[in-house]
């Protein structure tokens, strides 16, 4: 599963069925407006599908002590980023907002949880960021990249990028939509998160996925910042 956190109507969360081969089938894009909301789809997700394999939230999972804020981790994703994509795109934890900055943690912490009492099996848990990895994966379509979230873009544009890099992945045999496709940036970025989990916990897909070390999140443990870095 993949989680974008965001504030009312913008927490996204995706659901891949993987069968041993792509494309994996998509199978639940939706978006809710708090941890509750997805701790439950989540749990509802394993429930109909009986396994949960891994989970990618888009949201610091471990913090730095020195004054910027910066982590080691940040650094070197930073550096990963193409020279057209903005500086402003990767930030340190200590200012983003709430809703990333607390929420995703906050899932992390429930997902714990619900681990410990026997709710849902083991599974991998990662930090991810959808936006670096599609600048990562889908250079050659940079319009589409910078145009969905942009501010000053009408909703109708901002549906139209999402569509197009939607159907980058489904003609590239990697994903085959088979609910409601991403119609937003929080769903398309839910999608993306999806595909880096599997990539991390499914390396036979070709899913190139680099991870780094975030170091420790307590009581959830170590969590790795994962990034999809090539399709194949």
């Amino acid at each position: 599963m993949g989680i974008d956190p965001g504030g009312k109507n913008r927490f996204a969360a995706s659901t891949l069925y993987y069968n041993g081969r792509l494309p994996a089938s998509l199978i639940a894009s939706k978006v809710h407006s708090g941890v509750d909301d997805v701790l439950a789809d989540v749990v509802g997700q394993t429930g109909e599908w009986s396994e949960l394999t891994a989970v990618a939230i888009a949201a610091p999972l471990t913090w730095s002590g020195v004054p910027s804020g910066w982590r080691n981790c940040d650094v070197v994703a930073r550096r990963l980023l193409p020279d057209w994509v903005p500086k402003s795109w990767w930030r340190p934890p200590n200012v983003l907002s709430g809703a990333v900055a607390v929420q995703g943690p906050a899932l992390a912490w429930a997902l714990a949880r619900e681990i410990k009492g026997g709710v849902l099996p083991q599974h991998k848990t990662f930090e991810t960021h959808p936006r670096a990895s599609l600048a990562l994966v889908a250079c050659d379509l940079r319009a589409a990249i910078l145009g969905y979230q942009r501010r000053e873009a009408t909703a109708a544009e901002q549906r139209k990028h999402v569509a197009r890099i939607v159907e980058h992945f489904v003609d590239a045999g990697i994903v085959r939509i088979e609910t409601k496709p991403p119609v937003t940036g929080d769903e398309l970025q839910g999608l993306i998160c999806a595909l880096t989990a599997l990539g991390a916990c499914a390396p036979e897909t070709g899913l190139v996925v680099h991870e780094l070390e975030g170091g420790d999140i307590r009581p959830v443990g170590k969590r790795s910042l994962a990034l999809l870095k090539a399709l194949p």
